[in-house]
């Protein structure tokens, strides 16, 4: 790591080794050894900054570093020369009445020189200040045009809890980890790092790493004993020490340093967010850090063109992957604090640079909200059915009086694909009317609400939240209809939750159905048991078939025949089923022998 340090530092004093050898150059030699050691301590110094900073490696800072470099690099030669001149004068005004008439007049224009060469300087900073402050308007449409974005009206369905986890608020997770701190040796020597969602041998889970508290913690043992694991959808599970040591961590310290090895291999690329831990097939842990190249000058990226890095924690080992070509072990190539950058400027932008301000209208401008657990509460991370991961985040207008949501983005955590959702026929709460509806539940309980994320359950869009009571315990899920916000289901585990929503969207009367056809399956049984429960705006008719657990439920305003429904009817029916499925609602009715209607 120390030759790749010294070429970042060379690559940062480019404008400190010119500066000193166009000095060097018009004073045709003189002071050459004092200007080659102020070259080395200044590179040093340099070198000994960006090992500390970790500054970002983008074009425009390599020359905004280059081009301060080469300010005080030029303030210094000036001093140097000046001190040189003045050491002259006087070797020559207190040398002997002989040797003074036979010294060579001291010239002393070789400062003027050096004057012309901080103007050019100074010329140069003001140019790349315009040049980059111009790009970074111009380039919004090209940076736009980079987002892999593609828009939906209704996201994909969520049928079980199984097929589809939901997690619980990793504040829980982290509790539990504390709670088994004292499993790893030496216990007082370490503090727990950050939480992340990915999956293990198919298993949607948390972990978290342990990092060093201090210097000469790191400096006596050597390595991190290991990491924790929990399940991210089992209320009841307990963390889980893994024995895998860990000699590099963001914690350690030189050459052992995570962050900093991976920042030193890789010149030609800017990180951005922090790392991420990643466990493999073996159980080995990884870090993770997301690279990009800057657009020109304007301080502005790519979206369609991220690189990942992979850093193994116990050989050192990093490589470099184009995002989708990463190791199936790393579930989030693309880390939350890019994936966030992706909303943001999605968000703002587009509609061009000039519509965000209030002379330009802010026709259709986006604001991510703040209620999620990565990036600054702008992110939360959502397990498919598929078993990817993506990034959840729900946007609003900015206005304090609006609860309404604009529409809400999955963005693929491998491929960086954003999928916007947003239906113009049907208008939703956003996050944080969520979060306030479901804090009310149990206002003597004081429980806090966490974690709101949003589902398409039987064609409605229901927004799940997390209770958490004032310790960090996990307490119920909140199912709210996020359409009707009258229309609220709590209970202590996912899947009871749901299938007493769909009782109650049922029951209230909405007409909502199921997103697509390919999503139901046929259904045909005879009636062994039926009961009619009249509502205040339908009647729901609630059935089970023979040699068949599930409860089917419908509407009378969406199949009216269904009131005439007895037990012995054959009927044929779609509903959305699973093999954990124990409610579902359906739809396209028949009852054989009884005439119906479309």
């Amino acid at each position: 790591m120390i030759v790749d340090f010294i070429l970042v530092t060379a690559l940062f004093g480019i404008g400190i080794l010119l500066v000193n050898i166009l000095v060097g150059l018009l004073n045709k030699g003189k002071h050459t050894k004092s200007l080659i050691f102020l070259t080395i301590g200044e590179l040093v110094l340099l070198g000994g900054f960006l090992y500390a900073a970790l500054p970002s490696k983008n074009l425009s800072s390599i020359l905004w570093y280059n081009l301060w470099g080469a300010f005080v690099a030029c303030l210094l030669a000036a001093f140097v020369l000046g001190l040189g001149q003045g050491v002259e004068k006087a070797r020559a005004h207190f040398a002997p009445n002989t040797t003074r008439k036979q010294a060579v007049p001291v010239t002393g224009g070789k400062l003027g020189n050096v004057g012309k060469i901080f103007g050019g300087i100074c010329t140069l900073m003001v140019l790349l200040f315009l040049v980059s402050k111009i790009s970074s308007i111009t380039a919004i449409d090209e940076v736009y045009d980079s987002l892999p974005l593609k828009t939906e009206e209704k996201a994909e369905v969520l049928t079980s809890t199984k097929e589809t986890p939901i997690a619980i608020a990793p504040d829980m997770a982290k509790r539990k980890m504390l709670q088994k701190f004292s499993v790893i040796p030496n216990s007082n020597m370490f503090t727990l790092d950050g939480i992340t969602a990915q999956t293990i041998d198919g298993e949607y889970v948390y972990v978290a790493t342990v990092e060093y508290t201090g210097f000469f913690k790191w400096l006596k043992l050597g390595e991190v004993p290991g990491y924790f694991k929990i399940s991210a959808t089992d209320i009841n599970a307990q963390p889980e020490f893994v024995k895998e040591p860990l000699i590099y961590t963001p914690s350690a310290y030189f050459g052992k340093d995570a962050a900093r090895r991976i920042y030193a291999a890789f010149p030609g690329y800017a990180s951005y967010g922090k790392i991420n831990l990643e466990i493999d097939e073996e159980g080995i842990p990884h870090y993770v850090q997301t690279l990009y190249k800057e657009y020109g000058v304007s301080g502005l990226m790519h979206y369609d063109e991220f690189k990942t890095a992979v850093l193994n924690a116990q050989t050192g080992d990093v490589k470099l992957y184009d995002n989708a070509k990463a190791p199936a072990f790393v579930d989030a190539p693309l880390t939350s604090a890019a994936a966030n950058s992706m909303n943001e400027f999605f968000g703002r932008y587009s509609q061009g640079w000039w519509n965000q301000f209030i002379f330009g209208a802010k026709k259709d401008v986006k604001i991510p909200t703040d209620n999620g657990i990565y990036a600054s509460g702008q992110i939360t991370p959502m397990l498919s059915k598929d078993g990817q991961l993506n990034y959840f985040t729900d946007f609003t207008s900015g206005d304090d009086d609006q609860d309404s949501a604009l529409g809400y983005s999955l963005i693929d955590a491998r491929t960086g694909q954003i999928t916007y959702y947003r239906d113009p026929e049907v208008g939703i709460m956003d996050s944080d009317g969520a979060i306030s509806i479901a804090s009310k539940i149990y206002p003597e309980k004081k429980w806090q609400a966490e974690m709101p994320v949003l589902y398409n359950i039987d064609g409605v869009p229901t927004w799940i939240v997390s209770l958490m009571d004032t310790k960090g315990i996990f307490k119920e899920y909140v199912y709210i209809n996020a359409v009707d916000n009258d229309i609220v289901v709590d209970a202590e585990n996912a899947q009871s939750a749901l299938d007493a929503y769909r009782i109650e969207l049922a029951t209230k009367g909405s007409n909502n159905q199921s997103s697509g056809a390919s999503e139901l399956t046929e259904k045909t049984g005879t009636v062994e048991r039926v009961v009619i429960l009249p509502g205040s705006n339908a009647t729901v008719i609630s059935f089970l078939l023979a040699k068949d657990s599930t409860v089917y439920s419908v509407n009378s305003n969406n199949s009216p025949f269904a009131i005439f429904m007895k037990e012995g009817d054959q009927v044929t029916f779609k509903a959305a089923l699973t093999e954990d499925t124990t409610v579902a609602t359906i739809q396209d009715l028949t009852i054989q022998g009884l005439a119906t209607k479309d």
